[in-house]
């Protein structure tokens, strides 16, 4: 176990790390401005569909197939593993097809607030980002079938050739533009898609082979939706949290929406390099700590993620306060200038706020999947976003586009406060 999570652990950073490639090509190349504004629009919608589904598909997909594994039958297993992934491939095409035809519609409304130009790139980039939804629900599919049969790595490798593949388009056709990035980012999850299902096939599965029968499979699938029921709310608000900003910030002018994405996007890599190491760990810890009734090891852990969640997010407070602008300048250079890097720099910030605040959430939505609470998860993401909410309403009258990341800080501070809430002894009826 510790072998496979090490693996993962790196080859997750590698995936982050060509990500941030990619990103070092597009701030050169673009800057921020309305083509980048336009794309960032145009993967709203695809990425949050295709969270929520990969959220309810992994808490419903596991249990069932590990059932069925359990019962010996292998034949059954397999023809149940088919069948998810056809289904989950058809209706990723359905989805697909059904932002193609409301395109029109759901540029307008994306767009409603925003300057002409990032319009024009929006109704651009978005008739061919939504192919990302039909390869992303069968890549998560994938993905999770690679888990089951402890072939992590492969999956974990698999973004890495995405985000390489990115930066290598950007890299060789720079005056490509918006045309090239657009085509990258399709390309990229393709092959990403593409070692999935190599991986898959690798391990003797087999795509085409018989399926079970209707009724067997509408009891599959309704066992899967009644276990992902529970924290498709949660999978749903914790998804709008990170949709509505950028669609927030198309009102405050040409290159908002870009500014406030390159800071959040270098916000949630420190956020995924932080807790991914960890989390896997911490919930085993959590699970054993609660089959054994020890509260105090429970509160202990706790106290210690709570002083070093604190230490690193002050610690990049002060990092990004004193060196980000320069840093960001330094490093991307080309049309992403000074001014552009102040910019992105204060959106960064203001998320720093709210990382140790993150990264303690992170380890209470542990403690409650540990307890077997999908419940607090759905509750805490609908507290989270009605915080983003209304932090955001009041903020807006005076600091503008920079209400964005102060909501999201203000979001996960909101998170932590009410669990510790839930964690109080002396609420009998949520023991810890």
């Amino acid at each position: 176990m510790k072998k496979q999570l090490a693996v993962v652990s790196i080859l997750t950073v590698a995936s982050q790390l060509a990500a941030l490639f990619k990103l070092w090509f597009t701030a050169r190349i673009f800057g921020i401005g309305s083509e980048l504004d336009g794309y960032n629009l145009s993967i709203v919608l695809p990425t949050l569909i295709v969270g929520v589904m990969a959220g309810v598909l992994q808490t419903g997909l596991f249990p069932v197939r590990a059932k069925l594994n359990a019962d010996g039958d292998e034949v059954a297993t397999a023809s149940f593993e088919r069948s998810v992934l056809l289904g989950i491939a058809v209706l990723g095409c359905i989805f697909t097809l059904l932002l193609l035809l409301g395109a029109p519609f759901i540029v307008d409304r994306l767009s409603q607030s925003a300057p002409e130009s990032v319009r024009t790139s929006l109704a651009f980039a978005f008739p061919v980002i939504v192919l990302l939804v039909a390869l992303n629900f069968v890549g998560d599919c994938c993905g999770y079938l690679l888990a089951m049969r402890n072939r992590f790595a492969i999956a974990a490798a698999a973004p890495v050739a995405n985000g390489l593949l990115g930066a290598f388009m950007l890299a060789v056709w720079p005056e490509g533009g918006l045309t090239n990035l657009v085509a990258g980012t399709v390309l990229g999850v393709a092959l990403q898609v593409s070692i999935c299902l190599w991986g898959l096939k690798s391990t003797g599965f087999v795509f085409i082979g018989p399926l079970p029968t209707w009724v067997t499979t509408k009891g599959h699938w309704g066992e899967m939706l009644s276990l992902g029921g529970w924290i498709l709310p949660g999978v749903i608000f914790s998804n709008l949290v990170v949709s509505l900003p950028p669609v927030w910030a198309a009102q405050y002018g040409e290159g908002a929406v870009s500014a406030f994405g390159y800071a959040y996007r270098l916000h949630s890599s420190a956020l995924q390099l932080l807790v991914i190491a960890s989390s896997t760990v911490i919930l085993a810890q959590f699970s054993n700590l609660v089959a054994q009734g020890d509260v105090a090891a429970v509160r202990r852990i706790l106290a210690k993620a709570g002083a070093v969640s604190a230490i690193v997010g002050l610690f990049g407070v002060l990092a990004v306060w004193a060196v980000g602008a320069v840093l960001l300048h330094w490093l991307f250079g080309g049309r992403f200038d000074n001014d552009a890097a102040e910019r992105v720099s204060s959106h960064w910030l203001l998320l720093t706020l709210g990382l140790p605040f993150a990264i303690l959430g992170n380890v209470f939505a542990k403690l409650w999947q540990a307890q077997k609470r999908p419940q607090l998860i759905s509750i805490m993401a609908a507290i989270s976003l009605m915080s983003l909410t209304v932090m955001h309403s009041i903020a807006d009258l005076f600091l503008k586009e920079y209400s964005l990341p102060a909501a999201l800080a203000t979001s996960a501070t909101s998170v932590v406060l009410v669990g510790i809430w839930f964690l109080n002894p002396m609420k009998k009826k949520l023991p810890v």
